[in-house]
């Protein structure tokens, strides 16, 4: 466990710090609002949000309301397990979004490492009763913004960690 809190902490600080740009601003959820404050000592003085509970298709959600509701027009969601993910690609999936509906990054295990939406075109639906961590994740959600018809731009496919394989997949970077 203490090994496995360790590699999160240096993935979610080469998150951060890969990410972060003055184009646009990170909010960054998290498990407990009540450690906010262990997060701003910890990575920086950035909008710490409040995950809600449920599946992860429900955390995308409540991500996505909490942006719009505060008038954001676009928002990019990732997560902290995408090493090689930086902040010119985070500039190009906004930069998707001014001609689509929506933006996805495929990951190299049949799901993906991004997803963004354009305020006025948000489909929360399509994250409902999804099966996670599956190979077609990402084939079933272009499918449910078809059904849809929103338009859908995709970024290079990049691998994310799930795995002690994927981990090593990046040497002793994060070990």
């Amino acid at each position: 466990m203490e090994k496995a809190a360790e590699i999160y902490k240096k993935l979610a600080e080469n998150a951060v710090k890969s990410i972060e740009s003055d184009k646009y601003d990170l909010l960054i959820a998290i498990d407990s609002h009540e450690k906010s404050h262990e997060f701003k000592n910890w990575l920086g003085d950035y909008e710490f949000i409040a995950q809600t509970t449920g599946d992860l298709g429900r955390k995308m959600q409540n991500a996505f309301e909490y942006a719009f509701e505060r008038g954001y027009t676009n928002c990019i969601i990732t997560g902290s397990d995408i090493p090689e993910l930086d902040s010119e690609m985070i500039s190009e999936g906004f930069s998707a979004l001014a001609d689509s509906d929506a933006v996805l990054g495929k990951a190299f295990d049949g799901g993906y490492y991004l997803v963004g939406m354009s305020g006025p075109s948000k489909e929360y639906s399509i994250f409902s009763n999804m099966i996670w961590s599956i190979d077609t994740v990402l084939i079933e959600t272009l499918k449910r913004l078809e059904t849809r018809d929103k338009s859908v731009a995709l970024l290079k496919e990049l691998g994310d960690i799930d795995t002690v394989d994927d981990l090593m997949k990046f040497g002793d970077r994060f070990v």
